[in-house]
């Protein structure tokens, strides 16, 4: 969650913007690393505990989506808490909640276990804003968007090193080892940012809770430019996600169970490199050829990126379509937030921005869980169609809403 850069709250003078950065890139690069596991693994997990392959269709789904399902009523309140009690040890607290939720899911035999175990890390969400609001208020100006730039870079990074080292962990060990290294890496890094990360926290006068979480809502409501956002940023995310879950048990049906966890480490390994890829080149890009133009132009690509995968017959030819797709889908989800963040007033920035990923949130509930009817009804390789379905409806909502709010959206932005 992203909060103002005019917190009331500083860090102090003597934390180093530098090893700050390295301290929240680090972080992030593990967290993805670790976090991405339990979606591309769980089809492997389902499997070694004896599930049948129309049991893996069918769970798959819903328990990608129990962890949003359990955090999302949260997200709102870390932002409020952090206002009122430091960003510091609500950062904290997502990282010592994965290691708890690593640990149950490395010694889970059972499906229920399993379940808490992602349950659990829903309330680890909403800490990558709160390490953006921290960087932005210690680093000088002109080093702000190097230092949040290097902090985003990092999770491309975590997606590579996590997809290619878990495939290989869950090949050689099992994914319940795999796991269990998860848990001390987690570890790892949350005793890290407790040792080196400081923040002084002075306590200042705050609206009640309820009243901070209504003036964020009204700020969203009352925002032409944020509705259309959203609402887009949840259909888009929708496609990305109902499809997401469900290319692990995708590539294990094309080369079958024992060879599916590395060529889902290598699928998703590729894919972090041209995501790293694809969001320099794009966001280079879009001051040149304007942020609306380019973000239009990118979610029409990837209409046409999904179905590829939706009739790829080998692992050659699947994971070719989901490397392409990752070197543009990410930059879809960052232009619309450059948009946003452009184009709506300074003083309800901050209240908008805590609310960004509200709608990607909601979108991994509802996606997956509807996705586990697509493929129990019909065939797993649907998902990818009525995903490019979702991307099309995506678009077209958007070139809609642009028209009618065109003024609004260039008020401060000639883009």
């Amino acid at each position: 969650m992203t909060q103002s850069p005019n917190h009331p709250h500083s860090q102090t003078p003597s934390q180093s913007w530098q090893l700050l950065t390295v301290l929240f890139a680090l972080a992030n690069f593990l967290e993805v690393a670790v976090v991405a596991h339990f979606v591309l693994f769980t089809p492997a997990y389902l499997n070694a505990i004896g599930f049948s392959k129309a049991d893996i269709d069918a769970w798959t789904g819903p328990i990608s989506a129990i962890a949003f399902a359990v955090g999302i009523w949260f997200v709102p309140f870390w932002g409020v808490l952090a206002d009122r009690h430091g960003r510091k040890p609500l950062i904290l607290r997502s990282n010592y909640v994965e290691v708890v939720a690593m640990a149950l899911a490395a010694v889970s035999q059972n499906l229920w276990l399993y379940l808490v175990a992602r349950a659990l890390s829903g309330f680890a969400l909403g800490n990558t804003g709160l390490m953006y609001a921290s960087l932005t208020e210690v680093a000088p100006k002109n080093r702000v968007a190097l230092a949040l730039s290097l902090v985003n870079g990092s999770a491309p990074l975590g997606s590579l090193a996590g997809g290619l080292l878990g495939g290989w962990i869950v090949s050689e060990y099992g994914v319940h080892a795999l796991f269990g290294i998860d848990a001390v890496v987690s570890l790892f890094t949350a005793i890290v940012l407790t040792a080196f990360y400081r923040e002084t926290f002075t306590p200042k006068p705050t609206p009640p809770i309820a009243t901070m979480l209504s003036d964020a809502m009204r700020a969203v409501i009352h925002s032409p430019v944020a509705v259309t956002i959203f609402i887009v940023s949840f259909v888009s995310s929708m496609a990305f996600f109902f499809s997401f879950p469900y290319l692990p048990v995708r590539i294990g049906e094309i080369v079958g169970e024992r060879e599916a966890p590395s060529m889902i480490g290598l699928a998703q390994g590729f894919a972090g490199v041209t995501t790293l890829l694809g969001s320099a080149v794009w966001g280079a890009l879009a001051e040149r050829a304007g942020h609306r133009r380019l973000l239009a132009f990118l979610m029409a690509i990837v209409i046409l990126l999904w179905l590829p995968m939706f009739v790829a017959q080998d692992i050659t030819a699947l994971t070719i379509g989901w490397v392409l797709l990752n070197g543009v889908s990410p930059s879809v989800s960052s232009l619309m937030y450059t948009i946003i963040s452009l184009n709506v007033p300074t003083e309800k920035r901050g209240s908008i921005l805590s609310m960004i990923y509200l709608p990607m949130n909601l979108a991994f509930i509802i996606g997956p869980f509807t996705a586990s009817f697509v493929a129990r009804g019909f065939e797993v390789r649907d998902v990818f169609l009525v995903s490019a379905g979702f991307s099309l409806v995506a678009f077209l909502i958007f070139v809609m809403t642009v028209r009618n709010t065109k003024t609004k959206l260039t008020e401060v932005s000639t883009n």
